[in-house]
């Protein structure tokens, strides 16, 4: 399964990574991004994990969070 960054965009090559916030209990960031992101999310103090892109429970918990985020 090809899987683009949710940051930059670009196709995930390699290992994927979670990168979520929350504050008070509510999620404030939940995406699948690539190394560099992943990267850059560590140096901005965000919490990240390696993930592995092609397991189903990966896809619906995106699926689920893309629904929460824009209200659907």
């Amino acid at each position: 399964m090809k899987q683009n960054c949710q940051h930059c965009g670009e196709l995930i090559v390699g290992d994927a990574y979670w990168v979520t916030s929350e504050h008070e209990g509510v999620s404030l960031l939940d995406l699948i991004v690539c190394s560099l992101c992943s990267m850059e999310a560590k140096r901005l103090g965000l919490h990240t994990g390696k993930i592995n892109v092609g397991s189903k429970q990966v896809s619906a918990r995106n699926r689920q969070s893309h629904r929460t985020a824009v209200g659907i």
